[in-house]
């Protein structure tokens, strides 16, 4: 389908608000090569986010529907798309893979990806500034690539009130920079990545067609805003997005700053799709207070490992149980739902279980619920000790 020169203005941001995804589907092809420019040969970075093994259902991850697209956008220009991505600093990779369904997808597509903790190199600051300024050690593939595409997720975050594209450059970083990051208290260093990776990024693709509201980025509830934003200026995108969650720009520290030192604008206006429908506006609820203690303490990078190798990532989560055996339908909604094939009523794989929850709401006689305070800290004694024994 042809794009008309007017459908897409470049200097705003586009929002399309639609509960039907055959219509989300259509629109993204015609956004993103009237939005986002690729040039043949390129080498893209497609950063989504997958920062837990958690499927985007839950409002947390990038939804494959729009990787996939985002992909093959890249290849009609006949240039090279390569997926860079790491994970929470307390998940495997591959676990994450696996649960979200990318790791299939991408093998499907035969797609080049990267967890970006693992090869890194040093970006300085360039030769005209302060040569004293803060060395990270990012993904390699992100660094040698001609161009990136940033695929956030909409959601509320217990650090920076919201993660959007800004907060998102955090995931192209090796581990001990995270820990720093989170020691530092974030702000500050999200906008300098944000500043030395602005000229790379051709654009943002937001997806918030499930956003995930409460205490995000993980903890949080799923919330169906059937909402895409694409642009090209990543401050921009996570203005207009963040008025869509109910916050303004100026109270998010870090879209604050970048656009005070011009690494964006704040103000920029956006363009409605369908036209004359209003911008989608939900007060999210917010985050709970968090001082990022336990954080700060996690990310020290000898007990990161410790705790990926045993996966407390999901050891440490809350778990369904399957209360009432007796009034368990066997309709095998729940594990139509499953992403790990972790439940066959009325039984549940602990050892499989990613505690995404989303088989809890699926019972339609409520026989699973979340584990009590005592079933998980039982279960995660029981979990950990017996992966002691298999290492």
């Amino acid at each position: 389908m042809s794009t008309s020169p007017t459908e897409f203005e470049p200097e705003r941001v586009h929002v399309l608000r639609s509960a039907d995804p055959e219509a989300q589907r259509a629109w993204l092809r015609r956004a993103l090569p009237a939005l986002i420019r690729v040039r043949t040969k390129d080498v893209i970075v497609i950063k989504p986010n997958f920062c837990a093994p958690l499927p985007s259902q839950t409002g947390a991850t990038t939804s494959l529907w729009v990787l996939e697209e985002t992909i093959r956008f890249v290849r009609d220009r006949r240039a090279k798309p390569v997926v860079v991505e790491a994970p929470s600093h307390i998940h495997p990779y591959e676990q994450v893979m696996d649960a979200t369904g990318a790791g299939r997808l991408m093998a499907e597509l035969g797609v080049d990806h990267h967890d970006a903790r693992v090869h890194t190199m040093e970006l300085r600051p360039r030769r005209h500034e302060d040569a004293t300024a803060r060395v990270y050690q990012v993904a390699l593939s992100a660094l040698g690539a001609d161009g990136l595409i940033l695929l956030p997720k909409l959601k509320t975050h217990n650090r920076t009130l919201v993660t959007l594209g800004m907060k998102g450059l955090m995931g192209l970083l090796a581990v001990p920079d995270r820990h720093g990051f989170h020691l530092r208290g974030v702000t500050d260093d999200v906008v300098e990545l944000t500043r030395r990776f602005a000229e790379r990024i051709r654009g943002v693709v937001v997806d918030g067609v499930i956003a995930m509201e409460g205490h995000g980025p993980t903890q949080g509830r799923p919330l169906a805003m059937n909402v895409l934003a694409v642009g090209q200026d990543v401050v921009s995108v996570d203005s207009v997005c963040a008025r869509m969650m109910g916050f303004e720009p100026e109270e998010i520290d870090h879209i604050r700053k970048a656009a005070e030192q011009g690494i964006g604008k704040m103000k920029r206006e956006w363009q409605m799709h369908p036209a004359g429908v209003p911008l989608p506006l939900h007060y999210f609820e917010r985050p709970r207070p968090d001082s990022g203690l336990r954080t700060k303490v996690i990310t020290f990078p000898p007990l990161s490992a410790a705790l990926r190798s045993i996966g407390y990532g999901t050891l440490g989560r809350t778990k369904p149980v399957v209360t009432e055996v007796p009034r368990c339908p066997t309709c095998t909604l729940c594990h139509d739902v499953c992403p790990t094939d972790a439940i066959r009523p009325p039984r549940l794989d602990y050892a499989k279980c990613v505690a995404c929850g989303l088989c809890i709401p699926a019972c339609p006689e409520s026989a699973i619920q979340p584990e009590g305070r005592v079933q998980r800290l039982s279960r995660m004694a029981r979990e950990l000790g017996q992966s002691l024994k298999t290492r």
